[in-house]
């Protein structure tokens, strides 16, 4: 039987779903939903409660909300279609299309495509620019930033690397950034699609006439919500988190890649390609696997997902596709809460029979203590730093572990087997219920080994970040 005959079986009921999805923003405290699901050649669009408390407006399937950094999608397609017009290669190094870095000193101007895409680069996050800078500007300004890790061989999550790809594309196409993603994506895929702040050539940021959800944080343990103001992105980040769009159409973007009717805006192998794993690096509970553009899953029966979440200071949003069946699923919600509440969505649904590929909650393992703590505390106290962000490790009198990160309270470390921790950092008086504690305190980091010299030279923190332990240098 082929895998595509024995998929999934069937979706529960609409109205156990939305029985699910309305019980799960409640526990969560989302202000509002939507859950979009393609099977079987069909897409139903299940909502749940008000765009912003503060004006009661009910959310709708034509609702926009923030992509955050699933906008990479996008960039990576753009990108794959210069590939196949024969505008760039996947593995030449960058440096020679683009002016400031052509004669700038500095490993940037080595970096492929590739590297770029699937975060293999090398790259920090971002690098430390004052005002607003331009494109342009931001690639030079990184032109000699220092590498993480040796390119192609290390995982390290880099907005850095979508900034390039984005001034890349600006350099060969001689088009913005949004009027290449609105040309050859957004309007040839149907996608409705917004900017998160005003566009440089439509006002309001709009493409239409769908209104933008407000935003909002949430803080469980305390269960508050407060809104956010969002006033749109820095220049530099447009390609790597700018656009907004409904559940609906986040499939319709991710359409090409499982079936959807549509036009072809990349040819079927290059799609393949943006799907193949870059790098067999463990990516630390962030995903299975990276491609260019898209993070690799593994459902219960050990099929393959792929998608990518984001997030903004008051949103969060998840897509999953699985090619061969066909099926997709986006979820998009107002609210930080969000990323926990749909972790626990794709939980139940599994649990009613229908899988979706997902990071599987963390094992429950006993914490390091006495002997054994001392010991791994000697391996993993230090400094480390990442684009200029230093945070350090120390053992305290007691031999407790403490995380210093700038401008956020100390965080106890609590160490299990293997390098992997937690942070903790509840108030007094938080819920009791785990799942319901601060992301830290659910989230599994690790601290890495250097494959040279199997000392530990860095730790992941934040969503797949590598921090590198001063005097070890680049990791291999």
């Amino acid at each position: 039987m082929s895998e595509s005959a024995a998929i999934h079986g069937e979706l529960p009921t609409e109205s156990d779903v939305s029985a699910l999805l309305e019980r799960l923003a409640r526990e969560y405290l989302v202000p509002g939903a939507q859950f979009a699901v393609r099977h079987r050649g069909e897409v139903r669009t299940f909502l749940h409660g008000v765009a912003a408390r503060s004006s009661g407006e009910p959310v709708t399937a034509d609702t926009l909300f923030p992509l955050g950094s699933t906008t990479k999608l996008v960039t990576a397609t753009l990108l794959m279609q210069l590939v196949s017009d024969g505008d760039i290669e996947l593995d030449a190094p960058i440096g020679p299309l683009l002016p400031e870095l052509a004669e700038a000193p500095g490993p940037l101007r080595e970096s492929t495509v590739r590297q770029l895409l699937s975060h293999t680069a090398g790259l920090p996050d971002m690098p430390a620019t004052e005002h607003d800078p331009s494109l342009r500007a931001c690639v030079a300004a990184g032109a000699g930033v220092e590498l993480l890790s040796e390119p192609g061989r290390v995982f390290s999550y880099s907005n850095l690397g979508y900034t390039v790809a984005g001034r890349l594309l600006e350099a060969v196409t001689g088009l913005s950034w949004w009027d290449a993603a609105r040309s050859f994506v957004l309007q040839p895929l149907g996608v409705p699609s917004g900017f998160l702040g005003a566009a440089p050539d439509a006002p309001g940021g709009l493409a239409g006439p769908a209104p933008q959800t407000a935003q909002h944080a949430v803080h469980l343990p305390t269960s508050s919500v407060h809104p956010v103001e969002e006033p749109g992105l820095p220049k530099a980040l447009v390609p790597a988190g700018a656009l907004v769009t409904s559940a609906a159409g986040l499939l319709r973007l991710s359409g090409p890649h499982h079936g959807a009717d549509g036009p072809d805006v990349l040819e079927p192998e290059l799609l393949e390609e943006m799907r193949r794993p870059a790098t067999d690096a463990p990516l630390h509970g962030l995903a299975e696997g990276w491609g260019l553009g898209l993070a690799v899953h593994t459902d219960g029966a050990g099929r393959r997902w792929y998608g990518h979440d984001g997030n903004t200071g008051g949103a969060t949003c998840a897509l999953r596709f699985h090619p061969e069946s066909g099926t997709a699923v986006a979820l998009m919600t107002n609210a930080t809460s969000g990323r926990q509440m749909g972790n626990q969505l794709f939980e139940e649904l599994a649990a009613l029979g229908w899988e979706i590929g997902r990071v599987p909650a963390p094992a429950g393992e006993e914490p390091l203590a006495g002997a054994a703590l001392r010991a791994a505390a000697d391996e993993v106290c230090g400094a480390y730093s990442s684009g200029g962000e230093t945070v350090k490790v120390r053992a305290e009198a007691d031999g407790r572990l403490v995380l210093d990160r700038p401008q956020l309270p100390p965080a106890r470390l609590e160490l299990h087997p293997g390098l992997t921790f937690r942070l903790r950092t509840e108030p007094e008086g938080a819920r009791g219920d785990a799942r319901h504690g601060s992301d830290e305190s659910r989230d599994l980091y690790s601290f890495v080994r250097d494959s040279r010299t199997g000392r530990v030279g860095g730790m992941y923190l934040s969503g797949g970040r590598l921090q590198v332990r001063e005097g070890t240098g680049r990791l291999g």
